[in-house]
């Protein structure tokens, strides 16, 4: 029998309606605690601007709490949106986490934009997320954060500090068959994105492609991977389907342009905006798992087990957090059954 895939719980501070943003950013953290308490292995946070329904926009800062509320899981950005920032500001960032929780914090890199386009040139005005020059800043930001840190630049020796006997782990977050590819080329572990919209059906290509593509380096001697899912579990299928009403009406407003607070459910649920998107909704169950544990666990296996992912990672932006608590255990049960 083999063992279970370690599990990631991931959390992007969804912010509720008529709550504060400061109470999501508590939220993920109490999340974080809860998590560590049912035996997952990574907590990651997500970095996404001018969204009003997503309010984590620093997880280097949530990294920096969290590594002083948890002992034992690995914690990790999913991740910094490198594009936009100079690769020796963010080694520097990671190296002082690695000095606070050492062998525990993962540096998911992204490219895709993390939210609204036009917040990129108050982020860059430079940035760009080109395939070639992503992978250059990325190559550089490995050179950062190995053992020394040093690179010469005209004569002058630069040093990424604090120096630490180990580094910050870093992986690729994907969501593209390219980007899998190359993941692989930089000998980076791959986190796949089931459940985002570009992702739907390629997942077995994405793999077979970073699998390919691996070459091995200074962080992996083998290929490693985790697939990310949106995945909502609740005690029956249709309490489960009341609590994603939330996410569903957040959907449908986002495809008007509208990025809001998510609201509760007993609103969200029966709400005129979604009167005739039951088309829309439905495409979105396709790669949103959301039901009974047992269900959601068991499409979740099949999925991981096609590609043998090494790694599991769940998500859940239920309104009120005893949901997305209750969520997470039950799936961590679900899933080592």
């Amino acid at each position: 029998m083999t063992s279970p895939r370690p599990l990631i719980a991931f959390d992007q501070s969804a912010c509720g309606a008529g709550r504060s943003h400061a109470d999501a950013l508590r939220d993920t953290l109490e999340l974080a605690r809860q998590c560590e308490a049912q035996g997952y292995h990574r907590f990651w946070v997500s970095e996404h601007h001018n969204n009003g329904a997503i309010v984590g926009s620093a997880p280097e800062v949530m990294l920096g709490a969290l590594s002083v509320l948890t002992t034992r899981m690995r914690i990790g950005a999913a991740g910094i949106l490198l594009p936009f920032y100079a690769p020796f500001k963010v080694a520097e960032q990671f190296r002082v986490l690695e000095a606070l929780a050492p062998g525990r914090v993962d540096l998911g890199l992204g490219r895709s934009p993390g939210g609204d386009p036009q917040i990129f040139s108050v982020l860059n005005p430079h940035g760009s997320s080109a395939r070639e020059g992503f992978e250059a800043k990325v190559r550089e930001l490995l050179r950062w954060l190995e053992d020394g840190g040093e690179v010469a630049d005209d004569g002058h020796r630069l040093h990424a500090l604090p120096r630490n006997p180990g580094s910050a782990l870093p992986w690729m977050l994907v969501t593209s068959v390219d980007g899998a590819r190359t993941a692989g080329a930089l000998g980076l572990p791959m986190c796949f994105n089931y459940s985002a919209d570009q992702s739907r059906g390629i997942e077995q290509q994405a793999f077979d492609a970073y699998r390919v593509a691996f070459v091995p380096g200074t962080y992996l001697q083998r290929a490693y991977t985790a697939l990310m899912f949106f995945a909502l579990a609740a005690d029956t299928a249709e309490q489960a389907r009341y609590l994603f009403s939330s996410r569903a009406l957040w959907r449908v407003r986002l495809d008007r342009g509208v990025r809001a607070a998510i609201e509760a459910p007993e609103i969200a649920h029966a709400h005129p905006e979604l009167a005739g998107r039951e088309a829309r909704i439905a495409q979105q169950m396709e790669i949103n798992l959301v039901g009974r544990a047992d269900e959601v666990a068991a499409r979740i296996q099949d999925v991981a087990g096609r590609v043998a992912a090494d790694e599991i990672g769940v998500t859940n932006w239920a309104y009120h957090l005893k949901d997305r608590v209750r969520s997470h255990r039950l799936l961590a049960q679900a899933l080592r059954a």
